[in-house]
């Protein structure tokens, strides 16, 4: 080869690789390109829950509404006032660090149905006011977008300082992975359920990526259990100085997608009971482990070192380094988000795969145009 051919040939490979580094920092804006991230990151966070899970105190306690507690309540849900205020009353008398309710509060007023239920839930409200930190759930309407009333009497005893929205965060693909101290609301900024009890018991509280590599998995106590023991002991066993989180955990209620279920009483799978997750969000909030994301230059660092790929003569080559070089971004990145650093690397391992395709379509072009010429 000619040294005008060589030199040739070094600027064909050096534009073949800014090329192959603007078309892989083009995708990282794209909406696969996010798509590609998230599900990347549920990986990464599946391999961490199950090998290297971060420690952390168990001081969070769910009280659940499972199918046997639904079948033991004679009324209809909407009508547990009695139930529920019993309920808290028990909880607040073997003083938890917190209460969290996470279920709709009514409405309206049902005494006219049946006298005093208004009065029993006022009573257990009142008593896990009188505890210490409570939250109570502020339901938003998906078809309005508004949040739904909350029937006077119960509002005056909260105040609005009680108060947290249960709105979830959600990706593009409605999993959600990261979580929101407040959200944005018409008049400024309204605390979520997470949000508002991380305010009361600490002063170190973030938002972020949920980690769901954070603790172990949580267990709860049925709701037909509370209604049942009388014996303060046992409950003080159960909630004193522990978060209590109430809410449903049904199979067919209230569910979330999520890289990881961590309710320790199912098996697995892509889908939490909400409660689940807000417990895991309070956890991240309150021990400041929720993982940062990595600035933009780090992205394009990424992609930059990947489209060097194209620069090797040998089409084989290019791909056995490529393959050892997508393996090795991907184990830097779990251990990056262990260490609590999230850094997006789909647009790397797509621009290996762009500087690859283009490597050997210029190895085939070469190979047929020698062919040609003999």
């Amino acid at each position: 080869m000619t040294q005008p051919e060589r030199r040739e040939s070094s600027a064909t490979r050096a534009f073949a690789a800014a090329a192959v580094a603007l078309t892989g920092l083009a995708l990282t804006l794209t909406t696969p390109a996010e798509r590609l991230d998230n599900h990347l990151l549920d990986l990464h966070w599946a391999a961490l829950a199950r090998f290297d899970r971060v420690p952390a105190p168990a001081d969070i306690v769910i009280v659940g509404i499972d199918e046997r507690t639904s079948g033991a309540i004679a009324a209809p849900p909407g009508l547990w006032h009695e139930s529920i205020g019993m309920a808290l009353v028990r909880i607040a008398s073997a003083k938890p660090r917190a209460i969290g309710i996470d279920l709709p509060l009514p409405e309206r007023s049902y005494d006219g149905m049946r006298p005093g239920l208004d009065r029993a839930l006022l009573v257990g409200l009142a008593a896990a006011r009188d505890n210490g930190p409570l939250v109570a759930s502020l339901s938003v309407d998906t078809r309005t977008r508004g949040v739904r009333p909350i029937n006077p009497p119960f509002l005056a005893l909260l105040g609005e300082e009680r108060l947290g929205i249960s709105l979830l965060a959600r990706d593009i693909d409605g999993v959600t992975r990261r979580f929101s101290l407040v959200v944005p609301t018409e008049d400024g900024a309204f605390p979520t359920l997470a949000g508002r009890l991380c305010r009361m018991l600490s002063r170190g509280c973030s938002e972020g990526l949920v980690n769901y590599a954070l603790g172990p998995h949580f267990g709860y106590v049925p709701l037909q259990r509370v209604l049942a023991t009388q014996d303060a002991a046992i409950l003080q066993g159960l909630f004193k100085n522990r978060v209590v989180l109430l809410g449903e955990i049904q199979r067919f209620a209230n569910r979330i997608p999520v890289p990881v279920n961590l309710a320790g009483w199912e098996e697995g799978g892509r889908e939490s009971p909400a409660v689940v997750v807000h417990a895991q969000s309070l956890r991240t909030a309150l021990l400041g482990a929720a993982p940062r994301e990595a600035s933009r230059p780090m992205s394009v660092l990424l992609v930059a070192l990947a489209a060097l790929l194209v620069l090797m003569r040998d089409w084989r080559h290019a791909l056995a380094t490529g393959i050892l070089a997508g393996v090795a971004i991907c184990i830097l990145a779990a251990i990056a988000l262990r260490a609590g650093i999230f850094v997006p690397i789909g647009g790397a391992l797509a621009t290996l795969v762009f500087a690859w395709i283009a490597r050997a379509l210029v190895s085939a072009s070469r190979a047929f145009e020698f062919r040609r010429r003999t």
